[in-house]
């Protein structure tokens, strides 16, 4: 029988209130990085909408603070939600679940490493070693297989949410509880669904804007160079 899984417990006394005169990882953040991390931190906020120009750092920022989150004991794991654009044709891929998603979880990946994240240890991937230790909390997937999944006390990010249409951001955030925390990431100018009518990201910021218990954040400083910034700069 599978030993079941373990919360990560604080070591380091009561979660930060706020990351402004505290280091993140290795990260040298701006103004705009650092609002968007204490608005995650914020207990008052439930959810957290973050649009953000290529090259921000909103999945590295949205991965670290959930860890800290978890690591403080506040929440029992981390799960990193991804929107499958393709989703017609992913059930057609060959290999398990996982297998057939992995495509999608690279920026995840590549954020853990940034925050110092083992993810040969952190990631659930059902290896004989995460069960028996139990040290797995970091659960990856997209929001293909989600319907009738309910997510409890977990920290939830959706990442490159302008990919979701409205019904797929309704289905993956109406399997949240309250005790979640939820942050949801995009940037509303790549948007890569054939219809960018359809898309739901901007629609569900300005329907939750205005609730006591979330906030929207805007990331603006692309730090990958000029070249990113300014091949990001053009409309269609």
């Amino acid at each position: 029988m599978a030993t079941k899984k373990k919360a990560v417990t604080n070591e380091h006394g009561e979660v930060p209130k706020n990351i402004d005169d505290r280091p993140f990882y290795s990260l040298d953040l701006d103004n705009d990085q650092k609002k968007f991390v204490n608005a995650i931190l914020n207990p008052n906020n439930t959810i957290i909408f973050c649009n953000a120009k290529a090259g921000t750092g909103k999945t590295t920022l949205a991965m670290g603070t959930a860890n800290i989150l978890v690591q403080h004991g506040e929440y029992d794991g981390i799960v990193y939600i991804c929107s499958s654009y393709g989703e017609h044709k992913q059930g057609f891929l060959p290999g398990s679940i996982t297998e057939k998603s992995e495509v999608y979880f690279e920026p995840a990946y590549q954020a853990m490493i940034e925050c110092n994240m083992n993810p040969n240890v952190c990631v659930d991937s059902d290896s004989m070693v995460n069960q028996k230790y139990g040290d797995a909390y970091v659960t990856l997937l997209t929001h293909t297989f989600l319907r009738g999944t309910n997510l409890k006390k977990k920290v939830i990010i959706l990442d490159e949410a302008q990919n979701y249409t409205v019904a797929d951001l309704k289905k993956t955030l109406t399997r949240c509880s309250d005790d979640c925390k939820v942050i949801v990431v995009g940037h509303d100018k790549q948007c890569d669904l054939k219809d960018k009518n359809t898309t739901g990201f901007m629609k569900y910021i300005d329907h939750f804007r205005g609730h006591e218990n979330c906030e929207i954040c805007e990331l603006t400083i692309n730090h990958r160079g000029w070249l990113s910034q300014f091949a990001d700069e053009l409309e269609e």
